[in-house]
């Protein structure tokens, strides 16, 4: 169902998909056609574009449902003046005007739901499990008598936790980790899906775990240093 709008929001409306397809146009060029082009005057569009899309955005009750990814990205507020400098979310208003379902969500199936990382352990010479609760927090992460809340990116705790077991782990680890929880929401992903991606991350530890070269590190009793 498309929104109904005045004629007022009628011509912001059409002003507003002139600029679009103006910058659109710019995106397509090659480097080298773009250095041909007054970049003060592609940016004048752009602000053009986003103060078009604020004044219509202003204007609209109910306000427009955008992507939650689309905000994240952004940093801001919708209704933050700067907040429409930027094509994605200009198109997804535009989206919304045409039809008030465009940017409807996945529903977030995985919320309290429990997973697992199996990793492999030097300390103890076999797997060992890690208990993650999905919230929306980020991750109730449980091993042995601890639980503890970590963010979205599983952090503080995971690190933590396989630090405390002497575990080598990835160094974008937290990486892998937040863009899960976000894919989960954003993508409504199974349980089956999550617990899969986790199976990787897992493999992913335990491979780094796998590989330490032991061999090379100093004995316990040594001490590190010139002097040593």
């Amino acid at each position: 169902m498309r929104v109904e709008l005045s004629p007022e929001q009628k011509k912001l409306r059409k002003l507003l998909k002139v600029k679009v397809a103006e910058i659109l146009d710019f995106l397509s060029l090659t480097r080298e056609e773009r250095r041909s082009q007054s970049y003060e005057k592609i940016e004048k569009v752009y602000e053009e574009m986003g103060s078009t899309a604020h004044k219509l955005h202003l204007t609209l009750d109910p306000k427009p449902k955008l992507h939650r990814e689309t905000i994240r990205i952004r940093g801001m507020k919708p209704e933050h003046p700067e907040f429409y400098h930027h094509v994605r979310p200009v198109e997804e208003l535009l989206n919304y005007l045409d039809n008030i379902n465009a940017n409807d969500e996945p529903e977030d199936q995985t919320l309290g739901k429990t997973f697992h990382l199996d990793v492999y352990t030097r300390k103890w010479g076999h797997y060992d499990r890690y208990t993650l609760i999905r919230n929306e927090e980020g991750w109730l992460i449980q091993h042995m008598s601890q639980s503890e809340q970590a963010g979205r990116d599983a952090e503080p705790i995971l690190s933590y936790v396989l630090r405390h077991d002497h575990v080598s782990y990835p160094r974008n680890l937290s990486s892998i980790m937040e863009d899960i929880w976000y894919r989960a929401a954003e993508e409504g992903l199974t349980e089956e899906q999550v617990q899969g991606m986790l199976k990787e991350v897992s493999e992913w530890i335990s491979m780094t775990e796998q590989n330490y070269p032991s061999h090379i590190a100093l004995k316990k009793n040594k001490q590190k240093g010139y002097f040593s």
